[in-house]
């Protein structure tokens, strides 16, 4: 591989989009005039049956019948019968004439529905052909882009393609100075919790709290018009369950022309596949903020599984590294859930991978104490307590501003008593 960024196929996927729209207007359009037709060939049966029989038996039959000689042959027929010299009763003089009006104002209509749905079929299919035209266009230029190593800077050359129209009428809107900082926050960090999204948006802004109005009005402009999509994930335990937002197709290629880059993955729906619940990918994530402002190097959030002796295998919910060295961090919600053999293996295995270092990451101060003594358990066989240094933490500590003697967010510690 030449280490080149696939180019996101959502600007070829926009396109074809509005040739699918504009292919099924003319499909409609078409249709229409093919019901104004059928209507005037009935008011012909009605007024003209005779030149319609004898059109009939003709070379093409009824199908080579112009438009404009139908509408005239109905028009002789309806003056015709209008100067017809017997002379009626004058109810039914009457009413034949106001026949004949709403004939031939049924006439006229269909007549002139004919001709705009004639000129509306043209001009579909003449746009039809031109998106196409630029749809081959801007394939040609894409596939020139994959096969473009990208600048030192990691850039990309968009240079190469045409700025759409939208992208120039929304970066004159008023909304543009916010929802451009959302998608660019989300593009290059990947972040998709909405309450960290709000908060940057008041820290940026100025503003008084995240319930200011004015900031969920933002991200719900933003839904509306396809910059962002939003699902509400699984209760936490711990007030209304949060949102994720991700980059929608329009919104990934706003960032790809402010930025010349590909946007990051979403931080959310890149791991969630990796983990039991909503909630538990949650606090993984914000655990790995946390992790990531003490000075720790996230290297995976999931992702990854440790091959161990014996088939055995250790999948730690975060990877991180400080000053040279790893650790390996499993991130707890909850005690005794499930198999407490498999809670047990759990943790004996976790100690084997990072050779008899234990990191833990929960939510609060009750949590934590229970997980000590489901840990000491698990490690209680072939020494391993012995020997065990246990490093844990929890969301409450940490807001609270605890700190361990050592400075550490590590607040709960054991170590060795084996001699060095």
């Amino acid at each position: 591989m030449d280490g080149s960024q696939p180019v996101s196929p959502v600007t070829l996927q926009m396109l074809n989009s509005l040739i699918d729209t504009q292919t099924r207007l003319r499909d409609a359009a078409e249709a229409r005039w093919t019901s104004a037709r059928e209507a005037l060939f009935g008011l012909a049966r009605l007024v003209a049956a005779d030149w319609l029989e004898q059109k009939q038996h003709e070379k093409g039959g009824l199908e080579a019948i112009r438009m404009e000689e139908l509408s005239q042959v109905v028009y002789q027929h309806v003056s015709t019968l209008h100067a017809v010299s017997v002379l009626p009763e004058v109810g039914q003089l009457q009413k034949a004439s106001e026949r004949i009006d709403e004939l031939t104002r049924e006439k006229d209509e269909f007549v002139r529905q004919g001709a705009k749905l004639g000129q509306e079929k043209q001009s579909l299919q003449t746009e039809v052909g031109r998106l196409e035209g630029e749809n081959k266009k801007l394939s040609a230029q894409c596939e020139k882009l994959k096969n473009t190593p990208p600048a030192g800077d990691g850039s990309l050359a968009l240079n190469a393609l045409p700025v759409p129209a939208w992208f120039h009428k929304w970066a004159a809107s008023a909304g543009f100075e916010r929802q451009s900082f959302v998608i660019r926050l989300m593009g290059d960090t990947g972040l998709a919790r909405r309450p960290e999204i709000v908060k940057a948006i008041v820290e940026k802004f100025n503003l008084d709290d995240v319930r200011n109005g004015s900031v969920s009005k933002v991200i719900d402009r933003m839904e509306e018009l396809g910059f962002l999509t939003s699902k509400r994930t699984a209760g936490t335990g711990h007030g209304a369950p949060p949102k994720v937002l991700a980059l929608d197709a329009l919104g990934e290629t706003a960032y790809l022309f402010m930025t010349q880059k590909l946007p990051m993955e979403n931080e959310y729906f890149s791991i969630r596949s990796a983990h039991s619940t909503d909630a538990h990918t949650i606090l993984i994530l914000k655990a790995s903020n946390i992790l990531a402002e003490e000075g720790y190097e996230i290297v995976s959030n999931g992702e990854i599984n440790l091959p161990l002796p014996n088939g055995r295998i250790s999948s730690p919910d975060i990877v991180a590294s400080k000053n040279g060295q790893e650790i390996h961090v499993e991130v707890e919600r909850d005690v005794n859930k499930g198999d407490s053999g498999g809670r047990e293996r759990k943790w004996q295995n976790a100690f084997d991978a990072q050779k008899g270092r234990l990191y833990v990451f929960c939510e609060t101060q009750d949590i934590q104490k229970k997980l000590v003594a489901e840990v000491n358990r698990a490690l209680a066989s072939e020494s391993r307590l012995e020997n065990a240094n246990i490093f844990m933490t929890n969301l409450e500590a940490i807001d609270a501003g605890e700190r361990h003697a050592d400075g550490s967010i590590w607040v709960s510690q054991k170590h060795s008593s084996r001699p060095k």
